[in-house]
């Protein structure tokens, strides 16, 4: 009787094992979303855009060069397009007029336009976002100039790879040349809540190459601010049409201004996360000249707050080193007492382009420094902090900085000598 009972429930343990994934779901019967555009609606309320990859190979049949590996891979794209009163609503729309499931697993980039971001809907529209299930919190929110359909279907992979590995590598980019600043969607959801610190965006643009001019008068010289410039508006032909370039700057879930590349990097410079990037400063003897600098960050910078008044003042230290690059001059700044006025000028650069980007945050009532994560310290409950008013206080606050730079090598030369020919030296 045993064996019976021992028999019968093998072949049930058997027919449960071999049952099947009823619910089970291909990989073909996703659409992978990698980017995401949202816009203010003609329709409705919002416009939503969707961009799905879609890939396709063809293999060589015989040995060839490549030992019979694909000879062709090609990327397209499928671009979605939808009014509805809300994103989950249009991507319901978009579901029911395609043969596949769109899936957010893959998503890298939530694009806003700018339009969109001043309207103060942020919160509304988007920060709800972080709640659904297949958006992941790290995903990137771009803001961009113009409309976010059109900079979506712009995107395309660089040189046959993947969009999402295109820009999450431009992105990427940040971290060694501070020209934006990276936030996610779980990020922009805290920060519009935050009482010490405001929410800082990608600041985005399709740039076609406009600003490049082909021909017309050549450069007469004069020192320009290298990276001083808004997305879209860089002078450059060719390469990807969308730009990352600036920081969109917030206060709540408002799009109150922007600063540039350059301005970017002094937030960086003062959180101290710019691991290693170049620099252009004028020549201190010959101002028609400039010195390339590549500089990293020696210590972590030094921030004290001291909220002990109603108007706050805010001290900032850093201490970084450098390479000199080159010397297009050729005056001798490789000599050590040369070398020191190099290091004045730079500090001197770095402390006027600090100060330029606090004040520039000022006047758009923002603490585009994030101090706040500094002055909240300060206090020993909540209820003080918030009394405060920090982001009210941050209008009135002062700031003193100190830059201490030091030139550490100068290349591959050890002198610097000027050029001689049959007319002297030059």
């Amino acid at each position: 009787m045993r064996k019976k009972i021992a028999i019968f429930l093998m072949l049930i343990l058997i027919l449960l094992f071999f049952t099947g994934c009823y619910d089970s779901k291909e990989i073909d019967d996703y659409a992978y979303i990698t980017l995401m555009g949202i816009d203010k609606g003609v329709s409705d309320r919002i416009r939503l855009t969707l961009q799905v990859p879609e890939f396709s190979k063809a293999s060589g049949e015989g040995g060839g060069s490549d030992g019979g590996q694909n000879e062709e891979e090609k990327i397209d794209k499928e671009n979605f397009t939808v009014d509805a009163t809300s994103v989950l609503s249009a991507i319901a729309n978009v579901n029911a007029n395609i043969p596949k499931i769109l899936n957010f697993m893959h998503l890298k980039a939530i694009v806003v336009s700018e339009d969109m971001a001043k309207s103060g809907e942020l919160g509304e529209i988007v920060a709800p976002l972080v709640r659904y299930r297949q958006i992941r919190r790290n995903v990137n929110v771009i803001i961009c100039k113009g409309k976010a359909q059109e900079f979506v279907k712009s995107a395309r992979p660089y040189l046959g790879g993947l969009v999402t590995e295109t820009l999450e590598d431009l992105i990427e980019r940040s971290r060694y040349t501070g020209f934006y600043t990276d936030v996610s969607i779980g990020h922009l959801s805290d920060e519009i809540k935050s009482t010490y610190s405001q929410l800082l965006a990608i600041y985005g643009a399709i740039n076609k190459g406009e600003n490049f001019v082909e021909d017309g008068p050549l450069y007469e010289g004069g020192y320009k601010i290298p990276s001083d410039f808004y997305a879209g508006d860089v002078p450059r032909k060719g390469g990807q049409e969308i730009e990352l370039l600036g920081t969109a700057v917030f206060d709540g879930d408002r799009m109150v201004g922007t600063l540039t590349g350059f301005e970017a990097q002094m937030l960086h410079l003062v959180w101290g996360d710019l691991r290693r990037s170049v620099f252009t400063i004028p020549d201190p003897e010959e101002p028609e000249q400039v010195i390339p600098l590549e500089i990293k960050e020696f210590e972590k910078p030094i921030i004290k707050v001291d909220t002990k008044t109603d108007k706050p003042h805010i001290e900032v230290k850093l201490s970084m080193e450098g390479d000199i690059t080159a010397i297009p001059s050729r005056i001798n700044y490789e000599h050590y007492m040369k070398k020191r006025t190099i290091e004045d000028v730079f500090e001197k650069y770095l402390e006027e382009g600090i100060q330029r980007t606090f004040k520039k945050g000022q006047s758009l009532k923002v603490d585009v420094f994030q101090f706040g994560t500094q002055a909240v310290r300060n206090f020993w409950t909540i209820p003080e902090w918030e009394e405060y008013n920090w982001l009210e206080k941050i209008t009135q606050a002062t700031l003193s900085v100190e830059v201490d730079f030091t030139v550490r090598r100068t290349g591959k030369l050890t002198e610097s000598q000027p050029i001689r020919s049959t007319e002297g030296e030059e």
